[in-house]
């Protein structure tokens, strides 16, 4: 769907505005002394007629200020090539494709699409933007940044065909998921399960469960740990992880093995002093080095606090799923350099924030299950392998 052009902007104005006065200049050239003769004089008219055309379509394509942004965006953040070339904005058009769509295109000098996807929330805070996604060009020299301004931003809905978000979520070895009661946060972590048991091929997955409420609908399975067997089931599923790091066998990582732990706060504070830095010393461990064994994470919390992980642990999740409404300090904690761009109205079930590593804050929304008896066959499929 395209955008429809708004011809009140001052850029359209000005287009308007050149139409009559280049008709009127055309009409009155009779008045303008001709000493070479009529015919040159003509020539003359035309040729700085055609040159404010041109310089019409280039301000309309590519308007100083952003092309000064996109400049200084380069230049603050480092964005060039070994010969310190900067890449330069060539234009930017309405994406016919997405509604309030933009296309920047620029000039790349060299610089590839993996060195601009390591900027993007630099540049989305430069730009007002946020980019969506990065293409090269049929031309190797130009770059496009498909983009949507910051005031048509809408949440990201996060469901089991949302190719982007799919796509990212997929390759994430460890996931926090925060929330109050009642904030969404179980129903989140089971839509997320779900993705993980449709794309990953092989996927085998370990729910504990320390309430043993929201997913208990799994316990007939024999990955399903629920209560007082969740340090059990944390046990177990470390021996895997602990048995892969020994024999660093290519082919048995290949297998992704995904463990979630549901309200890890309580389970934590729940035991004695002995058994919960056991607990806290083997998701430590997983987090630290199970990227490379095929070890996934996902835990739910309601309050990620520090005392529940050891030294460095917490740091070590590539993305934090915040649900409802945070507290101050919860945001000072988790969100610390985008606390300020988070908005302050409150959320609804299901609605709150996603910081991925390289990708920055984006506002999500858990979308509703449209099968949830199929949906929850897929995971208990994955609990059966």
């Amino acid at each position: 769907m395209s955008k429809v052009i708004n011809l009140t902007e001052p850029k359209w104005l000005l287009a308007i505005l050149y139409l009559p006065v280049s008709a009127g200049i055309w009409l009155q050239r009779s008045l303008i002394p001709a000493p070479l003769g009529a015919f040159t004089r003509d020539m003359v008219v035309i040729a700085l007629l055609a040159t404010g055309f041109v310089c019409l379509v280039q301000l309309l394509c590519t308007p100083p200020i952003k092309a000064i942004q996109f400049q200084l965006a380069c230049k603050r953040n480092g964005i060039k090539n070994c010969s310190n070339e900067y890449p330069r904005l060539r234009f930017i058009c309405l994406d016919k494709y997405r509604l309030h769509g933009v296309i920047y295109e620029i000039e790349n000098k060299g610089i590839t699409v993996s060195e601009l996807e390591g900027k993007v929330e630099q540049l989305n805070t430069a730009l007002n933007v946020r980019i969506d996604r990065i293409e090269l060009c049929n031309k190797s020299t130009r770059t496009r940044l498909y983009a949507t301004p910051r005031k048509y931003v809408r949440p990201t809905v996060i469901t089991l065909n949302n190719e982007l978000f799919v796509k990212e979520f997929c390759k994430l070895p460890n996931l926090l998921c925060v929330g109050k009661t009642g904030s969404g946060k179980s129903y989140a972590l089971t839509v997320l399960l779900g993705i993980y048991a449709k794309y990953i091929p092989g996927l085998n997955i370990t729910i504990c469960d320390y309430k043993k409420s929201s997913f208990a609908h799994f316990e007939d399975t024999p990955n399903f740990y629920g209560y007082e067997n969740v340090p059990d089931g944390i046990r177990a599923f470390y021996q895997e992880f602990s048995e892969r790091l020994e024999a660093n066998n290519e082919n048995r990582n290949k297998q992704i093995r995904v463990l979630l732990i549901d309200e890890y706060g309580a389970l934590i504070s729940a035991q004695d002093k002995k058994n919960a830095e056991e607990l806290k010393t083997m998701v430590a461990n997983m987090l630290f080095m199970g990227r490379s064994l095929g070890i996934r994470v996902l835990i739910g919390v309601q309050r990620a606090d520090a005392e529940h992980f050891k030294a460095g642990a917490r740091d070590q999740f590539r993305a934090i799923l915040a649900l409802g409404d945070l507290s101050k300090e919860q945001k000072q904690m988790l969100f610390t350099d985008y606390k300020d761009k988070m908005d302050r109205h409150s959320n609804g079930i299901g609605e709150g924030y996603l910081l991925v590593d390289g990708r920055g804050i984006e506002r999500v929304k858990i979308a509703p299950i449209k099968d949830i008896e199929t949906h929850n066959d897929m995971i208990r499929q994955a609990m059966n392998r």
